[in-house]
């Protein structure tokens, strides 16, 4: 994971190309940051408890991330990364999307979350303290007066295209890419190429007990 992105450096036009570069990756994707409010790193233990919540769990030595796009009966593979207090997850599917997780993962700290499907079916989320801030979906957001909390998410609140009906967006606007480039923005995490191609500690999950 990269953070520090130099301020001219374009997150949507990264993800566009990291996008489609990466066509498995419409299938199904779910990238979450975590900010600990302390600027002191949660440990790996923890992050894995945080995660699976009372589902068994295990942890896993560093591994090429190619198993995102496979197939899995119950036990659930997520990628994990650091750079300096910063943690991203990486999955396959939609485990760092959902309420409860995030709820766990966002306690004495900030969590992001971009999740999607082949069936187009995804949750752009922000939790803080606990709590679910926002959640909104990016195929068709409604308007920022739709979401109380948005100016809690200044970055996101300022992507006014972002919050344009999708009938009328331009045909080139990706709003995968939009999901992945505000949260590129907030965080200052970057998932790109190179990271996919590297090995990086994993925990597998037992599904769907951990959503809960």
């Amino acid at each position: 994971m990269n953070t520090r992105q130099p301020p001219t450096a374009d997150p949507r036009e990264h993800y566009r190309q990291f996008l489609s570069t990466h066509l498995w990756l419409d299938v199904a994707m779910c990238w979450t940051v975590v900010v600990p409010d302390s600027g002191q790193a949660f440990p790996l233990n923890q992050l894995a408890a945080r995660l699976s919540g009372d589902a068994p769990h295990q942890l896993h030595e560093p591994a090429l991330p190619d198993t995102l796009g496979l197939p899995y009966d119950t036990d659930y593979p997520v990628f994990i990364d650091w750079c300096r207090s910063t943690v991203m997850f990486v999955e396959g599917d939609y485990l760092g999307s959902m309420p409860a997780v995030l709820r766990r993962l966002s306690q004495g700290a900030r969590a992001y979350s971009a999740w999607w499907n082949v069936n187009l079916h995804n949750r752009l989320s922000f939790a803080a303290g606990g709590e679910i801030i926002v959640a909104i979906d990016a195929f068709g957001p409604g308007r920022p007066e739709d979401h109380a909390n948005i100016d809690q998410w200044p970055e996101l609140q300022a992507m006014t295209d972002f919050f344009i009906n999708f009938e009328e967006r331009d045909e080139d606007y990706d709003w995968k890419a939009a999901m992945l480039a505000v949260i590129d923005h907030t965080t200052g995490a970057r998932l790109t190429s190179e990271w996919l191609q590297q090995p990086h500690p994993y925990i597998t999950v037992r599904m769907p007990d951990a959503a809960r």
